[in-house]
């Protein structure tokens, strides 16, 4: 189960791909600061609709490295779904072989991961909807019967237990929702019920190994990055101007770096959730 957080550092483009990533946040952060400098210091220089078309394009910019990012994850996630085996064995061979995935990584197209990030964040919002669509429907309904039967469906002792269990069975089919956008590249694919039951259960234990440490992995990079903020934090409060600055350099380019590594874990893990066949 190691194979998801190496994988990565054994491809030979790695090491490219990784210097283009790391190079997108120069790229579009040294303009968007540029920028931000120019409108704190000059804030009455230009007119107030192209201050708010500055502002626009600060945001913009700020936005785009964690855009590509999204992009370059589901790109990735897209090939690794669709991947092909490769045959290792022996300069001498002893009777043994060994399959390995045949991963390629995505074109380095900036504009296009933008899209696509953008795409990603579209359609995480589209899968989100159904759940608050039922918790929605549960409240009218509980206000409707309220008020106009003097009763209430959450007066049913199961059905509290209900809803908690649709909302559990719908959170457990997410990264099958997720590999279905990947591979379909379709922002409604995330609404796929039937797809993403049939992932779910034809490889289940697959399905729950991997779902597991897609979660395990995502919390821990989650409490790693508050862990830095905190300290950040902290450094701050004692610290003079420069060193500021060099604190808030380093840590910001620390969190970005576990940005990167994260996203060759995450697309592996979501795209052999299922056969290369499936894809």
């Amino acid at each position: 189960m190691i194979q998801p957080f190496i994988w990565m550092f054994k491809h030979k483009d790695f090491k490219q791909h990784f210097g283009y990533l790391a190079g997108i946040l120069i790229k579009f952060f040294i303009p968007a600061i540029i920028l931000s400098i120019f409108l704190f210091l000059f804030p009455n220089f230009l007119q107030i609709n192209f201050q708010i078309a500055l502002l626009i394009l600060t945001a913009l910019l700020f936005a785009a490295p964690f855009l590509c990012l999204q992009g370059y994850m589901w790109e990735l996630t897209e090939n690794i779904i669709s991947r092909d085996w490769d045959i290792v064995a022996n300069n001498v061979y002893n009777g043994r072989i060994k399959q390995v995935y045949k991963i390629e990584l995505p074109e380095l197209r900036t504009f296009k991961l933008i899209w696509r990030g953008i795409a990603s964040v579209v359609a995480n919002i589209l899968m989100a909807i159904p759940v608050i669509l039922l918790i929605l429907i549960s409240g009218i309904l509980g206000v409707i019967g309220c008020k106009f039967f003097n009763t209430t469906v959450f007066a049913n002792p199961a059905y509290p237990y209900a809803l908690i269990g649709a909302v559990l069975i719908y959170w457990f089919l997410v990264p099958a929702f997720l590999w279905n956008y990947a591979n379909r590249d379709s922002v409604v694919a995330v609404w796929n019920l039937r797809k993403a039951v049939y992932i779910a259960g034809n490889y289940t234990g697959k399905y729950i190994l991997n779902s597991t440490a897609f979660c395990t992995f995502n919390f821990l990079v989650s409490l790693l990055i508050s862990l830095i903020k905190a300290i950040l934090s902290f450094g701050l409060s004692i610290a003079n101007i420069p060193f500021m600055f060099a604190t808030l350099l380093i840590i910001g380019i620390a969190i970005y770096f576990i940005y990167i590594y994260s996203v060759y874990v995450n697309a592996y893990l979501l795209g052999t959730i299922a056969p290369p066949h499936e894809g």
